[in-house]
């Protein structure tokens, strides 16, 4: 059997590097090619002791710089970071740069689209500031608008609250402990507003389903989340399993926004968005739940990590956490 060629861009992060690490395990169906600006970084090397092909390749450099990072793929894993420079035009640019690419590689049967919703579409008109969905919203409109021949082999996941968020952001993530010992999560949600979770880790297992299921689930939008949960839900979990007090605390949008400005840095632009993001769910539910997506729970030998088995797979490190 000829082995498929499948490139993953973003190979050294969170989301991408799953990918990677699940189509290791298939080795005898598939070539793994990973796209990095810098190939010699320690991350990219030690893909390369993996046994990955690593390539360079800039997304920043247009469409004509991946043409040739795209060559014999059978399947492109894509997708584009807002919070790395975090500007909407620049991650328009990119994307539509990978979109350009992907639909000029003549041997491309498969574009795996890593997405968000249209925020302006979900809310009603309600909230405008969303820059980071919006940004990935344009660019599956590009797919569909100038590029349908690919947009017909493409399929869109939207991807939701992390689990990981507590490892990789724990002062903005994890409750507060105060005087009393008591530890208090502060968000502006009501206590039973839903939001989808996700651990990023099982990111692979459902490119992997994706890619064995051939056209199965081209033009789908497929809604990737393995419970939908509030944020006191998740609070009164935390504090039963590693036996500590705990408090919900229900704050305005407006003092969620400053708490972002004043403790975690954000512009006030990028504030808005965070804050606005979240708001959307406690206007409008759980968006990712509407019919015109595909529920993840609903694909056939998918299997995603709870939270609660999330708490116990990363316990010492998330008590450490904890006690920071």
């Amino acid at each position: 059997m000829t082995r498929r060629t499948i490139i993953v861009i973003g190979a050294t992060g969170l989301q991408g590097g799953s990918v990677v690490k699940e189509l290791l395990k298939r080795r005898e169906n598939y070539h793994v090619r990973a796209l990095t600006r810098d190939p010699k970084k320690p991350a990219a090397q030690a893909l390369v002791a993996l046994g990955v092909e690593v390539q360079q390749a800039d997304l920043e450099g247009g469409s004509d710089s991946l043409i040739p990072a795209f060559a014999g793929a059978d399947a492109i894993y894509a997708l584009t970071d807002f919070w790395a420079k975090q500007s909407a035009s620049a991650e328009i640019a990119q994307g539509k740069a990978i979109v350009d690419a992907a639909s000029a590689t003549s041997t491309l049967r498969h574009l795996i689209w890593s997405a968000l919703p249209d925020p302006v579409k979900m809310s009603g008109g309600r909230f405008m500031n969303v820059h980071h969905w919006k940004t990935k919203s344009l660019v599956t409109e590009y797919i569909q608008e100038e590029h349908p021949a690919l947009w017909q082999k493409t399929t869109t996941i939207l991807f939701p609250n992390y689990f990981e968020n507590c490892l990789t952001y724990p002062g903005k993530y994890l409750p507060k402990q105060d005087s009393t010992g008591v530890y208090t999560h502060s968000f502006p949600h009501s206590a039973g507003t839903l939001l989808p979770n996700v651990s990023i880790a099982d990111t692979g297992k459902l490119v992997q389903i994706i890619l064995e299921a051939g056209s199965t689930y081209f033009t789908k939008t497929i809604a990737f989340y393995a419970q939908a949960l509030s944020e006191s839900e998740k609070l009164a979990e935390l504090g039963e399993m590693y036996n500590i007090p705990t408090r919900y605390r229900r704050i305005s949008a407006s003092e969620f926004q400053r708490s972002l400005e004043t403790g975690a840095g954000m512009s006030e632009e990028i504030a808005l968005d965070f804050t606005e993001q979240l708001m959307i769910f406690e206007e409008c539910g759980n968006v990712y739940s509407r019919e015109e997506f595909l529920q993840a729970s609903e694909i056939p030998g998918l299997t995603l990590t709870t939270w609660s088995e999330f708490l116990a797979e990363h316990n010492v490190a998330l008590r450490k956490s904890l006690q920071a």
